[in-house]
Protein backbone atom coordinates (compact mmCIF):
# COMPACT_ATOMS: atom_id res chain seq x y z
CA UNK A 1 0.00 0.00 0.00
CA UNK A 2 1.21 3.78 -1.04
CA UNK A 3 4.67 2.47 -2.34
CA UNK A 4 6.06 5.66 -3.00
CA UNK A 5 8.91 4.18 -4.87
CA UNK A 6 6.83 2.23 -7.55
CA UNK A 7 4.03 4.65 -7.13
CA UNK A 8 1.73 1.31 -6.62
CA UNK A 9 -1.31 2.71 -4.16
CA UNK A 10 -2.46 -0.76 -3.63
CA UNK A 11 -2.11 -4.60 -4.03
CA UNK A 12 -4.99 -5.63 -6.41
CA UNK A 13 -5.00 -9.14 -5.12
CA UNK A 14 -4.73 -7.70 -1.53
CA UNK A 15 -8.68 -6.01 -2.40
CA UNK A 16 -11.72 -7.51 -1.28
CA UNK A 17 -15.06 -6.62 -2.73
CA UNK A 18 -17.80 -5.57 -0.45
CA UNK A 19 -20.90 -6.80 -2.40
CA UNK A 20 -23.01 -6.39 0.36
CA UNK A 21 -26.86 -6.91 0.39
CA UNK A 22 -28.87 -7.18 2.77
CA UNK A 23 -32.64 -6.62 3.82
CA UNK A 24 -31.96 -2.74 4.25
CA UNK A 25 -28.99 -1.76 2.55
CA UNK A 26 -26.80 -2.76 -0.30
CA UNK A 27 -23.28 -1.89 -1.48
CA UNK A 28 -21.51 -3.64 -4.68
CA UNK A 29 -17.52 -3.69 -4.60
CA UNK A 30 -14.42 -2.30 -3.43
CA UNK A 31 -14.01 1.52 -1.64
CA UNK A 32 -11.34 3.40 -3.35
CA UNK A 33 -9.96 4.52 -0.39
CA UNK A 34 -7.96 3.00 2.37
CA UNK A 35 -9.07 1.70 5.75
CA UNK A 36 -9.44 4.36 8.43
CA UNK A 37 -6.58 3.73 11.00
CA UNK A 38 -9.05 3.66 13.67
CA UNK A 39 -10.62 0.42 12.33
CA UNK A 40 -14.79 0.94 12.37
CA UNK A 41 -15.76 4.17 12.67
CA UNK A 42 -17.25 5.70 15.73
CA UNK A 43 -20.91 5.41 15.80
CA UNK A 44 -22.61 8.54 16.83
CA UNK A 45 -26.26 8.15 18.48
CA UNK A 46 -28.98 10.97 19.11
CA UNK A 47 -32.29 10.71 20.75
CA UNK A 48 -33.18 9.57 23.97
CA UNK A 49 -36.56 7.48 23.62
CA UNK A 50 -37.01 3.81 25.26
CA UNK A 51 -36.49 2.36 21.40
CA UNK A 52 -33.07 4.61 21.78
CA UNK A 53 -31.64 3.50 24.35
CA UNK A 54 -32.04 -0.27 23.14
CA UNK A 55 -30.11 0.39 19.72
CA UNK A 56 -27.53 2.52 21.35
CA UNK A 57 -26.65 -0.12 23.96
CA UNK A 58 -26.18 -2.43 21.46
CA UNK A 59 -24.13 -0.41 19.42
CA UNK A 60 -23.40 3.21 20.05
CA UNK A 61 -19.81 4.55 21.19
CA UNK A 62 -21.21 8.16 21.98
CA UNK A 63 -24.51 9.31 22.49
CA UNK A 64 -25.36 13.43 21.44
CA UNK A 65 -27.34 14.11 24.65
CA UNK A 66 -30.25 17.21 25.04
CA UNK A 67 -30.30 18.02 29.18
CA UNK A 68 -31.18 20.99 30.63
CA UNK A 69 -29.81 19.96 34.15
CA UNK A 70 -27.80 17.86 36.05
CA UNK A 71 -30.48 15.21 37.30
CA UNK A 72 -32.05 14.77 33.79
CA UNK A 73 -28.66 14.46 32.51
CA UNK A 74 -27.73 12.31 34.97
CA UNK A 75 -30.86 9.61 34.29
CA UNK A 76 -30.24 10.23 30.58
CA UNK A 77 -26.34 9.30 30.64
CA UNK A 78 -27.44 6.04 33.40
CA UNK A 79 -30.24 5.12 31.12
CA UNK A 80 -27.60 4.37 28.19
CA UNK A 81 -25.02 2.48 30.35
CA UNK A 82 -27.80 0.07 31.62
CA UNK A 83 -28.59 -0.48 27.87
CA UNK A 84 -24.78 -1.06 27.10
CA UNK A 85 -25.13 -3.62 30.45
CA UNK A 86 -28.07 -5.29 29.08
CA UNK A 87 -26.53 -6.56 25.29
CA UNK A 88 -22.97 -7.32 27.43
CA UNK A 89 -21.23 -4.36 27.17
CA UNK A 90 -19.20 -2.05 29.85
CA UNK A 91 -20.95 0.84 30.27
CA UNK A 92 -17.75 3.00 29.83
CA UNK A 93 -17.54 2.22 26.18
CA UNK A 94 -20.80 4.48 25.74
CA UNK A 95 -19.78 8.02 26.49
CA UNK A 96 -22.73 10.05 27.07
CA UNK A 97 -22.49 14.00 25.59
CA UNK A 98 -24.53 16.63 26.10
CA UNK A 99 -24.75 19.98 24.21
CA UNK A 100 -23.47 23.40 25.36
CA UNK A 101 -23.93 26.39 23.65
CA UNK A 102 -21.29 29.52 24.73
CA UNK A 103 -21.12 33.27 24.14
CA UNK A 104 -17.84 33.96 25.84
CA UNK A 105 -17.00 37.34 26.74
CA UNK A 106 -14.86 39.06 29.48
CA UNK A 107 -18.14 39.91 31.56
CA UNK A 108 -22.42 39.54 31.22
CA UNK A 109 -23.18 42.53 29.81
CA UNK A 110 -20.62 42.50 26.94
CA UNK A 111 -21.67 38.72 25.97
CA UNK A 112 -25.64 39.54 26.35
CA UNK A 113 -25.07 42.70 24.02
CA UNK A 114 -23.56 39.89 21.34
CA UNK A 115 -26.04 37.54 21.73
CA UNK A 116 -29.01 40.24 20.92
CA UNK A 117 -26.77 41.68 18.36
CA UNK A 118 -26.69 38.14 16.69
CA UNK A 119 -30.44 37.05 17.77
CA UNK A 120 -32.36 40.02 18.33
CA UNK A 121 -34.44 38.82 14.65
CA UNK A 122 -35.87 36.33 16.85
CA UNK A 123 -37.06 37.63 20.23
CA UNK A 124 -40.56 38.70 18.55
CA UNK A 125 -41.78 35.58 17.84
CA UNK A 126 -40.08 34.21 20.49
CA UNK A 127 -42.01 36.60 23.10
CA UNK A 128 -45.15 34.52 23.30
CA UNK A 129 -43.25 31.16 23.77
CA UNK A 130 -41.72 32.31 26.37
CA UNK A 131 -44.95 33.48 28.12
CA UNK A 132 -46.24 30.41 28.05
CA UNK A 133 -43.00 29.56 29.69
CA UNK A 134 -43.43 31.62 32.81
CA UNK A 135 -47.21 31.59 32.82
CA UNK A 136 -47.58 35.41 32.78
CA UNK A 137 -48.04 37.83 29.69
CA UNK A 138 -45.84 39.37 28.50
CA UNK A 139 -45.95 42.86 26.17
CA UNK A 140 -43.24 42.47 23.17
CA UNK A 141 -43.27 46.68 22.85
CA UNK A 142 -41.35 46.46 26.19
CA UNK A 143 -38.31 44.65 25.48
CA UNK A 144 -35.79 47.00 27.05
CA UNK A 145 -37.65 46.91 30.39
CA UNK A 146 -37.59 44.52 33.20
CA UNK A 147 -40.79 42.61 34.40
CA UNK A 148 -42.07 44.50 37.14
CA UNK A 149 -42.03 42.33 40.67
CA UNK A 150 -45.60 42.07 40.41
CA UNK A 151 -46.05 40.43 37.59
CA UNK A 152 -42.82 38.49 38.32
CA UNK A 153 -44.99 36.78 41.42
CA UNK A 154 -47.60 35.24 39.24
CA UNK A 155 -44.85 33.28 37.40
CA UNK A 156 -44.71 29.89 37.48
CA UNK A 157 -42.79 27.82 35.28
CA UNK A 158 -44.51 25.43 33.02
CA UNK A 159 -44.27 22.04 33.72
CA UNK A 160 -44.06 21.30 30.18
CA UNK A 161 -40.61 22.62 29.49
CA UNK A 162 -37.48 21.66 31.56
CA UNK A 163 -35.93 24.87 30.62
CA UNK A 164 -38.80 27.15 32.55
CA UNK A 165 -37.53 26.81 35.71
CA UNK A 166 -34.06 28.43 34.56
CA UNK A 167 -36.25 31.29 32.82
CA UNK A 168 -37.75 32.23 35.53
CA UNK A 169 -34.70 32.23 37.78
CA UNK A 170 -33.36 34.86 35.02
CA UNK A 171 -36.32 37.01 34.87
CA UNK A 172 -36.32 37.42 38.42
CA UNK A 173 -32.73 38.92 38.69
CA UNK A 174 -33.97 42.03 36.62
CA UNK A 175 -32.73 41.81 33.04
CA UNK A 176 -35.17 43.18 30.76
CA UNK A 177 -36.84 41.21 28.50
CA UNK A 178 -34.45 41.35 25.43
CA UNK A 179 -32.02 40.23 27.96
CA UNK A 180 -33.74 37.34 29.52
CA UNK A 181 -33.88 36.13 25.35
CA UNK A 182 -30.44 37.07 25.12
CA UNK A 183 -29.68 33.92 27.78
CA UNK A 184 -30.70 31.64 25.79
CA UNK A 185 -33.79 30.42 27.96
CA UNK A 186 -35.29 29.16 24.83
CA UNK A 187 -32.13 27.40 23.03
CA UNK A 188 -31.71 24.05 22.17
CA UNK A 189 -29.43 23.68 24.92
CA UNK A 190 -27.91 25.14 27.81
CA UNK A 191 -26.66 28.55 27.36
CA UNK A 192 -23.98 30.09 28.74
CA UNK A 193 -23.19 33.59 28.14
CA UNK A 194 -20.17 35.23 30.20
CA UNK A 195 -17.04 34.74 31.14
CA UNK A 196 -15.04 31.35 30.65
CA UNK A 197 -15.10 30.44 33.95
CA UNK A 198 -19.19 30.34 33.79
CA UNK A 199 -18.33 27.69 31.12
CA UNK A 200 -15.75 25.76 32.96
CA UNK A 201 -17.87 25.97 36.43
CA UNK A 202 -20.52 24.64 34.27
CA UNK A 203 -18.75 21.89 32.87
CA UNK A 204 -17.20 20.67 36.05
CA UNK A 205 -20.48 20.44 37.89
CA UNK A 206 -22.02 18.22 35.25
CA UNK A 207 -19.05 15.88 34.50
CA UNK A 208 -18.12 15.51 38.43
CA UNK A 209 -22.19 14.94 39.22
CA UNK A 210 -22.06 12.17 36.56
CA UNK A 211 -24.12 13.63 34.16
CA UNK A 212 -21.58 13.86 31.14
CA UNK A 213 -18.74 12.40 29.88
CA UNK A 214 -17.72 15.18 27.77
CA UNK A 215 -19.60 18.04 25.87
CA UNK A 216 -19.91 19.20 22.23
CA UNK A 217 -19.76 22.82 21.82
CA UNK A 218 -21.64 25.09 20.06
CA UNK A 219 -19.95 28.57 19.85
CA UNK A 220 -22.17 31.68 18.65
CA UNK A 221 -19.87 32.80 15.90
CA UNK A 222 -17.60 29.88 14.80
CA UNK A 223 -14.93 32.77 13.21
CA UNK A 224 -14.30 33.72 16.69
CA UNK A 225 -16.87 31.82 19.43
CA UNK A 226 -14.18 28.52 19.35
CA UNK A 227 -10.92 30.53 19.95
CA UNK A 228 -12.86 32.54 22.43
CA UNK A 229 -14.25 29.17 23.95
CA UNK A 230 -10.46 27.13 23.23
CA UNK A 231 -8.71 30.70 24.72
CA UNK A 232 -10.58 31.43 27.84
CA UNK A 233 -12.03 27.92 28.73
CA UNK A 234 -10.17 25.03 28.26
CA UNK A 235 -6.79 26.44 30.33
CA UNK A 236 -9.43 26.38 33.23
CA UNK A 237 -10.06 22.96 32.75
CA UNK A 238 -6.64 21.98 32.20
CA UNK A 239 -5.80 23.55 35.56
CA UNK A 240 -8.64 21.76 37.27
CA UNK A 241 -7.63 18.91 35.92
CA UNK A 242 -10.57 18.12 33.97
CA UNK A 243 -8.81 18.34 30.31
CA UNK A 244 -5.97 16.99 28.62
CA UNK A 245 -2.80 18.92 28.24
CA UNK A 246 -2.15 16.90 25.34
CA UNK A 247 -3.50 14.04 23.08
CA UNK A 248 -2.45 10.95 24.33
CA UNK A 249 -4.05 8.84 20.38
CA UNK A 250 -4.24 9.66 16.77
CA UNK A 251 -7.95 8.48 16.40
CA UNK A 252 -10.90 9.92 17.72
CA UNK A 253 -11.63 5.93 18.76
CA UNK A 254 -8.37 6.42 20.64
CA UNK A 255 -9.15 9.84 22.28
CA UNK A 256 -12.76 8.43 23.74
CA UNK A 257 -11.22 5.25 24.59
CA UNK A 258 -13.60 3.24 22.81
CA UNK A 259 -12.47 -0.50 22.60
CA UNK A 260 -10.25 -1.93 19.27
CA UNK A 261 -12.92 -2.79 16.35
CA UNK A 262 -12.87 -3.66 12.86
CA UNK A 263 -14.54 -5.68 10.21
CA UNK A 264 -18.21 -7.46 11.00
CA UNK A 265 -19.44 -6.16 14.48
CA UNK A 266 -19.34 -10.06 16.57
CA UNK A 267 -22.80 -9.31 18.03
CA UNK A 268 -24.42 -9.15 14.41
CA UNK A 269 -25.11 -12.94 12.73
Amino acid sequence: MHNQQTGQFAKKDKILPVNLQGKYVGSRGPLYIPPSEQGQPIIFHAGGSPNAHELAGRFANAVIGAAFTIGDARAQRNAFREAAKRYGRDPDEIKYIPGLMTTIAEDRRTALDRRIQLTQHTFRQRISYLQQMLGIPLDAAKLDQPLSKELLADGRPSRYDPRSPHALKIAKEGWSLKDILAHGVIDYHPVIVGPGIEAADHMHAWFEAGAADGFWISPDVHADGIDAFVDEVVPILQERGLFHQDYEGKTLRKHLGAPEQYGIDARIS
